[in-house]
């Protein structure tokens, strides 16, 4: 059986205190800082944010710094961590504080979830690690503890099973010490309590876990199987003018890397060739081509897709470049692109 709520608190924030790992934003209550480090660590592990975190802060030290940047400031400094959606929403929540709270993040979670860019988990991380308040929080490791803890069977992404989550969080965070608890638990389960092999004999709560119990801790939470990402064929038009190389920036609603600086591409059909798909790239931007070679290939996973992106080289038979322009490589490195043609181009350069 678990241990009531004030025994699973104390033992937690015990074992915190003495296992915690130090990281740079555990040393702040800078409701700004909390919020940075948070928005990063969604899908991302902490290893790749740590250096991210430090450069950013650096870059926009304080929530007015970030609202008064330029999107494509903001963008370069996000380049490389993915899901670019994630600084679009710190932007434009930062924005929208300096616009509604003066510059400084509300303490009431009402306020924090009113704000673009913040959901229940980030309300929840920075109303009680900031501000201290009773406040809960649910990520993919707090699932994890808390299903294995309570043995709770389901889908923990569907309700009912969600809801009951947010309401047994809620239920287990002490009045006194809300930060240390919700760090407790994530720090658990992205240290211990981990997806594919938990080191029981490690956890503080061990004792108290039913899914340990009843020897079903390896099953929870009961997941959906995630399906097989698509694969998808891309090809890339490579095109040099003495230094420079010619890029174009994506539309604000692409479906992807959207207000990025790219090498113009598209998806090939089942048929098509990498040298034909390249060329209609730049068709569609009003340039024509001679004709080009495969330089080479790479493949890069994004949420869902699988994608093989093949670099063709082309010269240009007309001399316009309608939607794109070139770039000298010092000018590239002050641009925002996907890491895979950031990459790419420093390959190919």
């Amino acid at each position: 059986m678990a241990a009531p709520p004030a025994s699973l608190a104390r033992l937690l924030t015990t074992w915190y205190e003495s296992r915690k790992r130090d990281l740079p934003w555990r040393k702040t209550r800078d409701p700004y800082a909390i919020w940075v480090s948070e928005v990063m660590l969604q899908q991302t592990q902490v290893k790749t944010v740590l250096g991210y975190y430090e450069r950013w802060m650096e870059r926009f030290p304080t929530l007015t710094a970030l609202a008064t940047a330029e999107d494509a400031d903001v963008l370069h400094a996000w380049q490389g961590l993915g899901y670019y959606s994630r600084a679009r929403r710190l932007l434009s929540g930062a924005r929208a504080v300096v616009e509604r709270h003066g510059g400084e993040l509300p303490r009431s979670p009402e306020a924090l979830l009113a704000l673009p860019g913040i959901g229940p988990y980030s309300a929840g991380a920075i109303a009680s690690i900031a501000f201290g308040l009773p406040e809960p929080l649910v990520d993919g490791n707090v699932v994890r503890v808390l299903c294995r803890l309570f043995a709770l069977r389901g889908d923990p992404a569907k309700a009912p099973l969600k809801a009951h989550l947010w309401q047994l969080a809620r239920s287990l965070v002490p009045a006194d010490r809300p930060s240390e608890f919700n760090q407790s638990l994530m720090e658990l389960g992205a240290t211990v309590c981990t997806p594919t092999s938990p080191r029981c004999p490690e956890c503080p709560v061990a004792q108290q876990c039913r899914g340990l119990a009843l020897g079903i801790e390896r099953e929870l939470p009961e997941l959906a199987k995630r399906k097989a990402p698509t694969e998808l064929r891309t090809a890339a038009a490579y095109v040099r003018r003495a230094d420079a190389v010619l890029l174009r920036q994506l539309p604000a609603d692409a479906s992807r890397w959207a207000g990025l600086w790219v090498l113009p591409f598209a998806e090939l059909s089942a048929t098509e060739s990498a040298p034909a798909g390249s060329a209609r790239a730049l068709t569609e931007l009003g340039l024509k081509t001679n004709g080009g070679a495969l330089l080479r290939e790479a493949r890069h996973t994004i949420t869902r897709f699988r994608i093989t992106l093949s670099v063709v080289a082309h010269t240009l038979s007309n001399p316009r470049h309608g939607a794109a322009t070139f770039f000298t490589r010092r000018e590239v490195e002050q641009l925002a692109l996907p890491s895979i043609h950031a990459k790419l181009l420093k390959a190919l350069w």
